[in-house]
């Protein structure tokens, strides 16, 4: 799967609910903001081939949502363990699409 299509699966992905549970609710923040993160580089990118790097890392603070969400999904009731799969599959989602981004700048010469 290249940028684009990896793109194009992102943009048309619903982002998750929120959550009454507190710490779920802060995990759902906590991917609300790398979501931003994410969209803040990739679409200036796609659309104008605008280069906008991330100053944080990224793949690692998936990474820590991605534990969390598992985490909490051991302990929780149904519908939050549902939820919390969701939000690893959001988190995966991001991985894949910025992982191609990368991939892509770096083909293309540009300093990551």
């Amino acid at each position: 799967m290249g940028l684009e299509r990896a793109y194009s699966k992102w943009r048309d992905q619903r982002f998750p609910l929120g959550s009454s549970n507190d710490a779920l609710d802060e995990l759902h923040a906590d991917l609300a903001l790398v979501d931003t993160w994410v969209a803040e580089a990739l679409i200036p990118f796609v659309g104008h081939g605008m280069y906008r790097p991330i100053q944080v890392d990224t793949i690692q603070k998936l990474e820590e949502i991605r534990d969390r969400a598992t985490e909490l999904g051991k302990s929780a009731t149904a519908d939050e363990k549902r939820l919390a799969r969701e939000y690893v599959g959001y988190a995966d989602l991001l991985r894949s699409v910025y992982e191609h981004y990368l991939k892509t700048v770096e083909d293309s010469g540009r300093p990551t």
